[in-house]
């Protein structure tokens, strides 16, 4: 019973997250209109996301390493809700930028333990289950997704949309994280000579940790362009409006839904490293034909085939990162990865913005091409540094 409540735990901030990550973005539109910011601006602004986010997981992996996955968790449950109601009053440059910092932080607050709490449910499950919990991620993106496009469409505001349904995360997640396994913190507290002799030997695995990141990274990009940017290309490229362009992102989670259904099946019978590869190629081509989508129904099909392909890289990748180096840094070694992630899923699609200002829209996003051809390229690379 204490196993299946601890996935149940699990899932909830893993919805959590996704689900507050996808109702941040629907309602950007409205929130950039509220303001009264061009597209370069809000690239900018958007950056700053990934101030609050990368403070925010090394904090939270030198708290698992110390104290446990259970209570960052919890606390990272708060504030990940709380971190909505920012954006849901902002009414300047300024203040906006300071509410983006705070998205950073909470849905960084959330991140890392979850994914750490993910892999103590794993062990003690004994069978691969870790993206199984990915999936709620992108079941809390439908979730956002379709708030968003019933909330709008009914004229309601991101400062009437966002807050309560923040405050409700927080309430929820504080009392559920009683669900998830007991603290098992790594870090040695008392021994400073053998905290020194672990510190030395971790760092044999930085070359790993990097380059594992920066792969990680570029997958979270490419779902970050989904994220941050199919509403606005839906309206300025494919003449859609406010309400349908909402359903960009849902058919990206759509995808991304289905295909975390099944991956760990997949991975158990061809490895990881055909998610990881595949996965990446198949993205890569669909992010590169949205420059060229001539209608709203086509585009939609390819955000679909785009979450498709993108499903399984990042979880996968952040499986691996977390094995590595030594037992008392599993939670900083995570961290740094899911940092570097984060920093490119969140301030990465801002590069979009800067774009536009000599591209269009539609090609600006397809950049993100490139990236999934990275990820390709770097997997030999990433299992010649694991060896």
């Amino acid at each position: 019973m204490s196993l299946l409540r601890a996935k149940i735990a699990v899932s909830f901030f893993f919805l959590s997250g996704g689900s507050a990550l996808a109702l941040w973005a629907v309602h950007i539109p409205l929130i950039q209109k509220t303001v009264g910011i061009d597209y370069s601006t809000l690239g900018f602004l958007l950056m700053l996301s990934g101030v609050g986010g990368y403070a925010a997981m090394q904090l939270g992996g030198w708290l698992i390493d110390h104290i446990g996955a259970k209570t960052t968790t919890r606390l990272g449950g708060v504030i990940v809700g709380l971190s909505l109601l920012g954006p849901a009053f902002a009414g300047n440059p300024i203040t906006l930028g300071l509410a983006i910092v705070g998205i950073g932080f909470g849905l960084a607050g959330i991140d890392v333990p979850m994914n750490a709490a993910a892999l103590q449910v794993e062990k003690a499950n004994h069978r691969a289950i870790f993206t199984f919990f990915h999936l709620f991620w992108s079941v809390g993106g439908l979730l956002g997704a379709a708030l968003g496009y019933a909330t709008i469409g009914a004229g309601f505001t991101q400062s009437q949309t966002l807050p309560v349904y923040g405050l409700l995360l927080s309430v929820i997640g504080f009392f559920i994280a009683s669900w998830l396994l007991p603290n098992e913190p790594v870090a040695s507290r008392d021994n400073k000579q053998a905290n020194k002799a672990a510190s030395k030997a971790n760092r044999r695995v930085l070359a790993f940790v990097i380059l594992a990141g920066l792969m990680s990274a570029s997958g979270a990009i490419v779902e970050g362009v989904a994220q941050d940017w199919s509403a606005l290309y839906l309206i300025d490229i494919q003449n859609a409006s406010v309400s349908l362009a909402a359903w960009g992102l849902a058919a990206f989670n759509i995808g991304m839904i289905l295909g975390r259904i099944f991956i760990d099946r997949i991975v158990e019978a061809k490895g990881r490293g055909f998610i990881i590869r595949w996965g990446s190629l198949a993205s890569a081509v669909a992010i590169g034909l949205q420059a060229i989508a001539p209608s709203y129904e086509i585009s939609l099909v390819f955000w679909f085939l785009l979450g498709l392909g993108i499903s399984g890289v990042v979880p996968q990748l952040f499986a691996e990162a977390g094995e590595i180096g030594e037992a008392s840094h599993s939670g900083r070694n995570m961290a740094q990865v899911v940092g570097i992630t984060y920093i490119g899923g969140l301030a990465g699609p801002s590069i979009i913005g800067l774009l536009t200002n000599s591209l269009e829209l539609n090609i600006a996003i397809g950049w993100g091409a490139v990236l999934g051809i990275f990820i390709v390229l770097s997997y030999s690379k990433l299992q010649k540094l694991e060896k």
